[in-house]
């Protein structure tokens, strides 16, 4: 149980970039995932909107589509805390433009 504990900081710490502070890495980095997070409210859209359309309609949906609703939601309750700790981690302020030297 240990190692897998150690692999999942592991994980958590290469994903959130925590021993990265050159900024020409983060920035795109972390627009990457706002981008990611963007398109995953399309598609939890997307996925609403189908289940009121096949409601309207009689139609009843296959497993299929319940399971990518439920990786849907598991998608979006991890780039959420990944955006965060990304912004929180470097250096503790917002990265818009990099300092000019």
């Amino acid at each position: 149980m240990r190692k897998l504990n150690k692999l999942a900081d592991l994980c958590w710490e290469g994903l959130t970039l925590q021993h990265v502070t050159y900024k020409e890495v983060v920035i795109p980095y972390l627009l990457f995932f706002i981008l990611t997070f963007i398109f995953e409210l399309f598609l939890s859209f997307l996925f609403i909107f189908s289940f009121f359309i096949f409601g309207s309609f009689g139609y009843k949906p296959n497993f299929q589509y319940y399971i990518s609703g439920g990786i849907l939601i598991l998608m979006l309750i991890m780039t959420v805390p990944l955006i965060i700790t990304i912004v929180k981690r470097s250096t503790g302020t917002v990265l818009l433009l990099p300092k000019k030297q």
